[in-house]
């Protein structure tokens, strides 16, 4: 691996953890776990793509290193936040999560 591939692997990965740890805020028009949504799927594009482009020119480990960080932070998703929300619906392993987004400003 060139030292532009560790460059790109430690960003995609600062980008992940980044995307995880920032704290959501409440706005005048989305709730905080609204926001904190928005703000950890923006910071796991970006990581996946970085990561991706890490592992260039090599496809194949390109693909993995995407591919594992896709799984990761969609497995953490699920399990642990109530981050997935696909038509209207959230959708967590653990029930308290699955309840709909409060309204703003609470």
């Amino acid at each position: 691996m060139s030292t532009l591939s560790y460059v790109l692997l430690g960003a995609g990965a600062l980008a992940l953890a980044l995307g995880a740890a920032i704290p959501g805020r409440d706005t005048a028009t989305m709730p905080r776990r609204a926001v904190k949504r928005r703000i950890y799927w923006s910071g796991t594009v970006v990581g996946v793509v970085l990561l991706f482009l890490a592992g260039l020119p090599d496809v194949q480990s390109a693909v993995a290193f995407a591919a594992a960080a896709i799984i990761l932070m969609t497995g953490s998703a699920y399990f642990r936040t109530p981050h997935i929300k696909i038509g209207g619906k959230v959708y967590s392993a653990y029930e308290p999560h699955r309840v709909p987004d409060p309204p703003p400003g609470v």
